[in-house]
């Protein structure tokens, strides 16, 4: 399968990123009581306008022609956040954690006194785990967004603080669709896998010579993890 990176010179003058989640409704027969219930399937939709000059329609028409995926970044809605403290922190705060040769603690799921460590350790469903968090931090915080595999980027809708054993929980939307790829997450430049709708193809060009786009794109869920 085609995949384009979005060239990293053209941006929208304006842009729509949601995720488009899929309900159904369910009314109770006896009280009329109307239950939602999300189903599977939730997706990235996104609606962009762009203003390109000669050179930069040229290379967008050549782009929305080729057909494929289209690598598209979340244009200024990267993580805003970052990454949280570490364990070098507490381990300040908590007194000498070394053993008594000055080797620096282990505890076996590496995690090493004063190193950064922050990381993807596993996923399913809407769920994310990152370990090497410093205990009661929040790594993350809602609205956040994370790249978990290539194409695949989601945004955090709720997260907790790390325990001891410095492991945060987060929950995401969309959910995941394939297993995370494991170790430091990515927070800039996520980028999500999707395919032009619409007339995309379709520029008008006014004087002086500038050619306005609309786009909209939805996400690919079939694009295969790289």
């Amino acid at each position: 399968m085609n995949a384009w990176a979005w060239p990293s010179d053209i941006r929208p003058v304006e842009q729509v990123f949601y995720v488009e989640t899929l309900t159904a409704r369910f009314a109770a027969t006896m009280t009329a009581q109307v239950d939602v219930a999300e189903r599977p399937g939730a997706r990235w939709r996104a609606e962009l306008t762009i203003q390109a000059l000669p050179e930069q329609a040229r290379r967008l028409d050549a782009l929305l022609a080729s057909g494929g995926t289209t690598l598209l970044p979340l244009f200024g809605k990267q993580s805003g956040h970052g990454l949280g403290p570490s364990f070098t922190g507490f381990a300040e705060e908590t007194g000498p954690t070394g053993f008594d040769d000055d080797t620096l603690f282990d505890d076996g799921c590496g995690f090493s006194e004063g190193s950064v460590t922050i990381s993807v350790i596993g996923g399913c469903l809407s769920r994310l785990a990152l370990g090497g968090c410093r205990p009661g931090s929040v790594p993350l915080t809602v609205g956040d967004l994370i790249q978990t595999s290539p194409g695949r980027a989601h945004i955090i809708t709720s997260a907790l603080p790390a325990d001891n054993n410095g492991i945060a929980l987060c929950t995401l939307a969309p959910p995941l669709r394939a297993a995370p790829v494991l170790g430091p997450p990515v927070l800039n430049n996520a980028r999500i896998a999707m395919t032009p709708g619409g007339d995309a193809a379709d520029g008008s060009t006014e004087p002086p010579t500038r050619t306005s786009y609309r786009l909209a794109f939805e996400e690919n869920l079939t694009w295969p993890i790289a």
